[in-house]
């Protein structure tokens, strides 16, 4: 008997970026940092699922190139299964190519994810069987609007969905009365509801907002002021962990994932839930990597600590 597994349904993509030393000089070779990275939403999901030892597939699609083979490379690393994924001949796996100023903002960022287009109804009802047998799908809205809205359809499970960005949010609006559980941002939010957040009571006000338009549980991202959750039998807002900021690209993601993972472990309590990702996000903060090397142990000692700390 196959052991209950998660099925995150989103982007892969090579991330490309290049930091000068020095001031940028325009329309010239400037003398820096190139890096390279696996990164994309989804994958970046079903990576912490993994490395918090929950059996993880991505669906997703990629190409035969030399990224492509990269990206499977490392999957296959991390442990993300990739046997409903599909490699596409003769195409650009998708790639985010970006560049820094020298302090690390970014001046300029090219998104080619056209692949994900392949990520069709008819792509998806091939494996439809299969997500339907899984504990929940997570999905992230790199998918386009058909192939949410076919998904929010035909799926009988638990839908997880990460808005991903302000510009994408847009795309989940037709499957919010389908959705189990929704991790916007405050922003996306705002967009998601019509209501303009400019403090907690208005948080509160879009949390409610979005249970009435069908979502079961909302957790709404504050960043440095914590999360808030709600569901029909209530609401909390759990603050943040004292936290050494190295680094705060991959917080949001490890947060997705903490709470699918509290789900697959039997955790419905939402501040018990909230905690969880807190700790998640702290251990994400404190590391150089966009996925951290969490562990549920990892997870347990943050919690141990800040309750000593009468947290």
């Amino acid at each position: 008997m196959k052991k209950p597994y998660v099925v995150v349904v989103g982007g892969m993509n090579m991330d490309i970026f290049g930091m000068p030393n020095k001031k940028i000089i325009p329309r010239d070779s400037n003398i820096g940092q190139i890096g390279l990275a696996v990164g994309g939403v989804g994958q970046n999901i079903a990576q912490n699922l993994a490395h918090l030892h929950v059996p993880t597939y991505l669906i997703t699609v990629y190409g035969d190139d030399m990224n492509g083979a990269v990206m499977k490379q490392e999957c296959d690393k991390n442990n993300i299964n990739l046997d409903y994924a599909m490699e596409e001949k003769g195409q650009r796996s998708s790639g985010y190519l970006y560049i820094t100023d020298e302090t690390g903002d970014m001046l300029v960022g090219i998104n080619d994810m056209k692949i994900c287009e392949n990520i069709t109804p008819e792509f998806l009802n091939s494996r439809l069987n299969f997500m339907n047998n899984a504990e929940l799908v997570m999905i992230d809205a790199n998918l386009s609007t058909e192939a949410i809205k076919w998904l929010g359809d035909n799926l009988q499970v638990p839908i997880f969905v990460d808005p991903v960005s302000v510009s994408k949010a847009e795309r989940i609006k037709p499957i919010l009365s389908k959705i189990d559980t929704l991790k916007p941002n405050k922003i996306e939010a705002e967009l998601l509801t019509g209501i303009k957040i400019k403090d907690d009571s208005d948080i509160e006000l879009a949390a409610r907002n979005l249970i009435q338009l069908g979502v079961k549980n909302v957790f709404i991202s504050l960043g440095s002021n914590g999360i808030l959750a709600a569901n029909e039998e209530g609401m909390v807002h759990v603050g943040t962990l004292t936290t050494n900021i190295v680094n705060a690209n991959g917080a949001g993601d490890c947060s997705t994932a903490t709470i699918a993972w509290c789900r697959y472990q039997g955790i419905n309590d939402l501040k018990e839930i909230c905690l969880n990702t807190q700790a998640a996000a702290s251990i994400a903060l404190e590391s150089e990597k966009s996925v951290p090397d969490i562990t549920p142990q990892q997870v347990e000692e943050k919690l141990e600590a800040a309750k000593a700390l009468n947290y």
